[in-house]
């Protein structure tokens, strides 16, 4: 799978680009059993955490199963420790356009699974990916894989074209350690474009690319999957005494670099 020109220079310029098809129908349905199997069923995460609703965990919701308020699983132990998840992160299809949006020698920074569960999905309010991790450059490339149809009413993405252009932004952290997003003043909806996506479509952007989505106000689940790709010459700004325990690297192909990640 390659990038068109055109779709090449949209990331460049709008930071964000959408494949579609990355993941077909029966590759999907793996995903989306496995990640049931995490929240519903007797399969413990290894190496990963997994995060509650914010309104469920404060009890300002009830629910008749724990597992219908999985949020977020989140840890590169997703990849290493679990065939399914690692085969979409070393999938040749993902790969091969993150190969042309960053050069030959890849590391894998992030792999996360992100759950609007029914109804009760929350929204996350505008913030980069770059804040998160303490590597330089700043110009790794999160993919959201779209395991469910991804819609404006159950949480699709919302982008700021060529917001990635402003630099890194000041974040603040708000209801939980990992809600981490810009100030109320710096974006508004309106300069925000949906970005609604079929199931299997990935969508390609860049880590300071602003972005929220919104509550999850219907009946379906909204699933996604992240993997995020750095170049392997990227480097650590923190030793790993000091890095939190979900920044690490995890190799996907070409090169390795001394003193890199």
């Amino acid at each position: 799978m390659a990038l068109t020109d055109d779709a090449f220079a949209q990331y460049q310029k709008k930071g964000y680009v959408v494949v579609e098809d990355v993941l077909n129908e029966d590759e999907r349905a793996t995903v989306k059993s496995r990640l049931r199997e995490y929240t519903h069923g007797d399969r413990e995460p290894e190496g990963f955490a997994t995060q509650t609703e914010p309104a469920v965990e404060r009890g300002d919701v009830d629910i008749d199963d724990p597992g219908n308020a999985v949020r977020k699983m989140e840890g590169l132990g997703m990849v290493e420790e679990d065939g399914v998840f690692r085969d979409v992160a070393h999938h040749e299809d993902i790969v091969s356009v993150a190969r042309e949006l960053l050069g030959p020698n890849l590391k894998l920074l992030r792999s996360a699974a992100m759950l609007k569960p029914p109804e009760i999905g929350s929204e996350k309010s505008f913030h980069q990916d770059a804040p998160y991790y303490p590597i330089r450059p700043l110009d790794h490339c999160t993919v959201w894989i779209a395991l469910d149809e991804a819609t404006p009413e159950n949480g699709c993405m919302n982008v700021v074209p060529g917001g990635h252009t402003d630099g890194l932004l000041d974040h603040e952290t708000r209801k939980y350690d990992t809600d981490i997003v810009v100030s109320d003043d710096t974006y508004d909806t309106d300069d925000a474009v949906e970005v609604p996506m079929e199931p299997g479509s990935a969508l390609f952007s860049h880590c300071l690319v602003p972005h929220y989505t919104a509550e999850n106000t219907t009946s379906d689940w909204r699933r996604a999957l992240i993997m995020s790709y750095m170049t392997a010459r990227s480097r650590f700004t923190l030793s790993a005494e000091e890095r939190p325990d979900y920044v690490d690297s995890h190799h996907i192909t070409g090169e390795s670099f001394p003193g890199c990640v």
